[in-house]
């Protein structure tokens, strides 16, 4: 009873801590992915709908794990906004998976409030999120092919970040069409 909540408590209160030092670390480049290959996963949208990344592959999709109080989700996903917008046309596909489960409920008024159209997945558990994916900060962007190979990934969030994407994301889809 009640010493299981405190312990879940202390639990919940060590993941945010957690997630807190991860948003606020300093390794925000871009790098050579360590995972060369996309694992596939399932999720759920926010209506409950069932989603596994095959409804994504076969083309250029962009994945960006974030949680809707992270403070750089909230500057870098505008910015992906308008590179959807810009290049949805040609191909490019979009998903966002959040990493904390708890603010399930922030989703909606963060996707309001920052403008933002794309898909969000929810249901992941964030142990399997790090070891999976390699996550140590948010926003993380993986930029996946039509193979399910990996081409680009930054981690965190830094200004001109956007520009680096963009060029990753043209070059994909240049090599595509």
């Amino acid at each position: 009873g009640r010493e299981r909540r405190l312990l879940l408590r202390g639990g919940l209160l060590a993941l945010s801590v957690t997630l807190a030092l991860l948003a606020l670390a300093p390794q925000l480049t871009a790098k050579e992915p360590k995972v060369k290959i996309f694992k596939p996963f399932k999720l759920k949208t926010l209506d409950g709908t069932k989603k596994n990344f095959a409804d994504y592959q076969g083309k250029l999709t962009l994945v960006a794990f974030f949680y809707p109080q992270c403070p750089f989700c909230k500057v870098s996903l505008p910015h992906v906004e308008k590179m959807y917008g810009k290049f949805r046309e040609q191909g490019l596909s979009v998903v966002l998976i959040n990493v904390v489960e708890q603010e399930d409920n922030l989703i909606p008024k963060f996707l309001e409030d920052h403008g933002l159209t794309f898909p969000v997945l929810t249901g992941a558990w964030q142990p399997s999120l790090m070891r999976d994916y390699d996550l140590r900060a948010t926003p993380t962007h993986i930029l996946v092919g039509a193979d399910n190979a990996i081409l680009f990934r930054q981690d965190g969030y830094t200004a001109g970040d956007e520009e680096k994407l963009e060029a990753k994301i043209t070059e994909a889809l240049t090599a595509i069409h």
